[in-house]
């Protein structure tokens, strides 16, 4: 890795084949944006984006830099008699990365745009790049919306190559089914390209990069002749904890590569040779043949945790285990949600489906492909589903997630970021919000025999809402925008770490459905770990929707684990506190049955009075 550079040296630090315009540092001072382009017999190129940069309406300060490889193309002339406003720089050597570094070292904008000279911007493309650096400044960098000639999306934002990806893309494979689904996740064909998102690396057609994080990470390595010097610098930015950006809002026109169409044969195979040189780079320092989708950062001493789970670079960062029965449009809407919610981090999804008739199945295998679909011929229950789940995932943390729920933008990424700063907490709970966005109350204190008559469902809490031992049991007492440790958290949105799976194992199978998250979190706490509510990391649950139609039986099953659970960590063998709590339990759940009855039998009434 190049050591860290200050941009700007002196004169005399300056290859001898470079030559500059003369800037005065408070005119230095005041610039947004640099714009470097590079020229090599790309005159015709340069004669048209030069007016597209000049015609450009922006806000933002902008100077552009041309280093040019005389050729005899007429690039000088025409700076000199019709653009005089472009700092032109001759280099004698031509090589994409060197060119670029040489635009690099005379720049003074706080940001860099690496651009193309057979490109063409769209209004508001400056401001857009440069409004979005200063918006979020743990990005290194960000690239725009490129498209080709005729209108067709060029995918610039990509994944990190693996080696099938290498072998499909420079194969006959790539040209007689282009669409094949290698190349689909390399260029991130998965993801909304109207609206920003993380990507792994930009394409140097139009990227525009950070002046601090040049300064750190250092310049695109020279020894990449033609290619994959992008990639090599974002791939040592994603190690140094940088963050690269697909921007949507800054749009250009990408006449492409022109350059290698004048010279196939040679650009191919220098195209080639810094592929190869990548993969050497990366193999020489310990990674895997096949490319890494996703660097781990480095910043400084990490937890002995974190440090063990580096060494397992194919495990995904969060499983995220759904269970289905009949509830196809809400799981649709969960599974799309989810293709947001980690993009710092790799996800892996597990959907169980509980022998669904209403093309549940179907529709997952269509829109979903790259979800792990477990089918059970029935209703094999809640908890059971779930530890199918859980059997075959392989995240580093494993969350239970119910399928009527809606995940923010990036706030699985968040809570993986926490948890790897604190390896303490074994477990731990989202902030749940009901579908008007107001705050549902997710978190409790273990129940107690008095609590057993006051939590969430129950008649005496709708009737008195404020006593104590309701307030007590739902935790309404404490501040629920921040961060604490509270006895157990919603199973509709549960995390548990890969370390509490392996030494405590999964749900207690017990509990059909109902308080086995419950029982989860008592086991977390007695052996030693923390369960954490974390109300940074939101997630929309709409409640009961997909439970509606199954009302009778699942009162049943939830007072019959609320007893299971009772008699487990409670009573232990007094038989005669067992009765009692039997007698409390069932008084309860008929209570709750009456008032359904009731219910139903109302609705009937005003629907044939309607009629």
């Amino acid at each position: 890795m190049p050591p860290a550079i200050l941009l700007n040296p002196s004169p005399s630090q300056q290859p001898k084949a470079e030559s500059a315009t003369a800037r005065d540092s408070e005119h230095a001072s005041a610039v947004d944006l640099s714009i470097i382009l590079i020229n090599w017999r790309m005159g015709k190129d340069v004669a048209g984006v030069l007016p597209s940069i000049e015609s450009h309406k922006h806000r933002c300060s902008v100077e552009t830099i041309l280093v040019n490889k005389p050729a005899g193309d007429g690039t000088e002339e025409l700076v000199r008699d019709k653009h005089p406003w472009v700092n032109l720089v001759s280099h004698e050597i031509f090589g994409i990365a060197e060119m670029r570094n040489v635009g690099l070292r005379h720049a003074n904008g706080r940001y860099l745009l690496i651009l193309d000279a057979d490109t063409e911007l769209l209004p508001g493309c400056l401001d857009a790049l440069v409004k979005f650096l200063d918006l979020h400044p743990d990005y290194a960098g960000c690239g725009g919306h490129t498209t080709r000639l005729d209108g067709s999306l060029e995918y610039n934002v990509k994944r990190f190559y693996d080696l099938p990806t290498v072998l499909i893309r420079r194969s006959h494979i790539q040209r007689f089914w282009p669409n094949n689904p290698w190349t689909r996740r390399h260029l991130m064909k998965d993801r909304d390209h109207t609206r920003p998102f993380e990507g792994d690396w930009m394409a140097g057609a139009c990227f525009c990069i950070r002046r601090d994080a040049v300064e750190q990470i250092g310049l695109f390595d020279d020894k990449y002749y033609f290619g994959f010097e992008d990639v090599d610098w974002c791939w040592r930015a994603k190690r140094a904890g940088w963050r690269i950006a697909f921007n949507p809002r800054a749009r250009i026109v990408h006449k492409v590569q022109r350059l290698s169409d004048r010279g196939f044969n040679k650009m191919a195979l220098e195209h080639l040779k810094s592929g190869l040189r990548f993969w050497w780079k990366v193999r020489h320092e310990g990674m895997n043949w096949a490319w890494p989708r996703r660097p781990v950062p480095i910043r400084g001493e990490r937890r002995r945790s974190l440090a063990a789970e580096v060494m397992k670079s194919d495990r995904p960062d969060m499983s995220v285990v759904v269970i289905n029965l009949n509830g196809r449009q809400l799981l649709d809407d969960c599974l799309t949600t989810l293709r947001e919610a980690m993009p710092r981090h790799e996800l892996e999804v597990i959907v169980t489906d509980n022998g669904s008739t209403d093309g549940s199945v179907e529709m997952v295998k269509e829109k979903f492909p790259e979800v792990k679909l477990v089918e059970n011929g029935e209703n094999l229950g809640f908890t059971k589903a779930n530890n199918q789940g859980v059997e075959i995932s392989h995240g580093r943390y494993v969350m239970l997630l119910n399928n009527d729920t809606r995940v923010l933008p990036g706030a699985f990424s968040d809570a993986v970021d926490y948890l790897d700063q604190h390896p303490d907490i074994g477990a731990s709970g989202l902030q749940l919000l009901n579908e008007d966005g107001s705050l549902q109350l997710s978190v409790r204190r273990f129940p107690s025999f008095k609590q057993a008559l006051f939590n969430r469902y129950s008649l005496l809490t709708k009737l008195f809402p404020d006593n104590k031992f309701s307030r007590s049991y739902l935790m309404t007492d404490i501040k629920h925008d921040e961060i604490q440790d509270v006895d157990w958290v919603s199973g509709a949105c549960l995390i548990i770490r890969r370390e509490v799976l392996d030494e405590e194992g999964a749900l207690d199978e017990r509990f059909f459905m109902y308080s086995e998250d419950v029982d989860y979190c008592y086991r977390v706490w007695e052996c030693g770990w923390r369960v954490t509510y974390l109300p940074f990391a939101q997630v929309y649950h709409l409640i009961g929707q997909d439970t509606k139609k199954v009302r009778f039986r699942l009162t049943l099953e939830r007072h019959k684990s609320m007893y299971k659970f009772y008699k487990k960590h409670y009573s232990r063998s007094m038989m005669f506190l067992d009765l009692i709590t039997m007698a409390m339990v069932s008084a309860r759940c008929g209570t709750h049955l009456s008032l359904a009855a009731l219910d139903v039998g109302l609705h009937r009434l005003r629907g044939g009075g309607a009629s």
